[in-house]
């Protein structure tokens, strides 16, 4: 498959760089609304809370582009609410400003990830080697909504393997390496 194709296929899209800046540039979620006086921030999530309950810095980017820092003294669920308290919007009139808002944080500040999760960015680039351990070439993308392939590209062909765990038994982010079960007609 040429490299550049699967982004036309239907159902499938190729993973958005964030649009954060610097170092900020994890999407924590948007702000849909504010609740109480304080002005908590209600948060609509684009992770699971268990990697960003404590964040302690992020950047605001508004709709119309603005950015600012922000310092995070609250961050919690109640009930099926998130709510995002920042030292920079202390009352119900300021967190209205910025609804709508993109909040950001750095990968740094981020929980770990379970055993068997990995970061986008750190399986681009990784050799794939089969199991038996001849080079297949190098991740070059991550494609699908859930991230469910891998593009191997070895010079100017380029592969899709669907990354489940019966065909990339072997993720090695330290080695630099994966290991795929190289099913006759997958890489022909």
């Amino acid at each position: 498959m040429e490299r550049g194709k699967p982004t036309n296929l239907p159902g499938i899209k190729k993973q958005v760089a964030p649009s954060g800046e610097g170092t900020f540039c994890f999407g924590v979620g948007v702000v849909t609304g504010v609740k109480g006086l304080r002005g908590d921030l209600k948060l609509k999530l684009r992770s699971h809370i268990e990697l960003v309950d404590n964040i302690r810095s992020v950047l605001v980017v508004t709709a119309d582009g603005i950015k600012t820092k922000a310092h995070v003294t609250s961050f919690k669920a109640e009930q099926k609410l998130i709510l995002l308290s920042l030292k920079e919007y202390p009352d119900r009139t300021a967190g209205e400003t910025i609804i709508g808002a993109t909040i950001f944080t750095e990968r740094s500040q981020l929980n770990d990830l379970a055993e068997d999760e990995w970061w986008l960015d750190d399986l681009v680039g990784l050799k794939a080697f089969t199991v038996d351990g001849v080079e297949l070439g190098t991740v070059s993308a991550v494609f699908g909504e859930t991230s469910q392939l891998l593009e191997i590209t070895q010079g100017e062909q380029s592969h899709l393997v669907p990354f489940v765990k019966a065909l990339v038994p072997t993720v090695d982010i330290k080695a630099g390496r994966v290991e795929i079960v190289n099913l006759p007609g997958l890489f022909d």
